[in-house]
Formats: C-alpha cells, sequence, structure tokens
C-alpha cells in the first residue's frame, strides 16, 4: 500500500524496471476510486487532442495495481488526483534509477479511468 510520496516512487520505479518495448511513447496513471487504486500502463499511441490514446494498454507491469491510503488521498476526487499528480512530478524530479523511462516519453499523464487526463510531462 501507498502510504506517501517515499511510497510511491518506491513503487513506480518497481513498476518500470522491466523491459518496456521501444514503441512504448506514453505513459498514463490510472486511478481508481472506492477503494482508491492505481496503476500505470503505457501506449504505443499518443495524441494530446485525443485521450482514447490512455486507453491503450500495449504496455503493462506484471503486478498491476496498488492500493492508496485514503488518509493520503485527501477528501474529494479532485484533491486525490491533485495528490497523485504531485507525486508523479516529484517521480519525475526525482534520481530514481528509472525515472529516465517516463523523461523521455511523449507523455505521462494521471487520471481517473472514467474521467479526463491530467498532462504531468
Amino acid at each position: 500500500m501507498i502510504q506517501g510520496e517515499e511510497d510511491f516512487i518506491g513503487w513506480l520505479d518497481g513498476q518500470l524496471n522491466g523491459e518496456i518495448p521501444d514503441n512504448i511513447i506514453a505513459f498514463n496513471l490510472n486511478i481508481y476510486e472506492s477503494p482508491f487504486k492505481i496503476e500505470i500502463v503505457g501506449s504505443n499511441e499518443f495524441d494530446r487532442e485525443d485521450e482514447d490514446w490512455a486507453c491503450n494498454e500495449d504496455w503493462v507491469p506484471q503486478n498491476r495495481t496498488i492500493s492508496v491510503s485514503t488518509s493520503l488521498l485527501g477528501d474529494s476526487w479532485e484533491e486525490t488526483q491533485s495528490n497523485l499528480i504531485a507525486m508523479a512530478q516529484g517521480y519525475l524530479k526525482s534520481d530514481a534509477s528509472n525515472v529516465s523511462k517516463l523523461r523521455k516519453a511523449k507523455a505521462f499523464a494521471v487520471g481517473f479511468v472514467d474521467g479526463n487526463l491530467c498532462y504531468v510531462k
């Protein structure tokens, strides 16, 4: 379970630890409600004008989802999304061993599975 930014960075870096095919050009962090869970997926397509690219699951890590502590997320879906975006931005600024995989991608987005995307990169 993710209980803070350190847990998030460790989890995300672990998810990106395996080999990611060269054709994966964009990543999306999906948020699920009740209970809150997250996953990262990769897409071989990207179009900033059409968010359907994020529905592609051209790359998925072995252990797809992880629970996120409700105490970390806040009182609303907006606050939850905002907190996860802040943690994703923290990962991009970190010296984690796999951060370059997200830095070189065309996009890195965060959003609820049934909502709009917010671009971190």
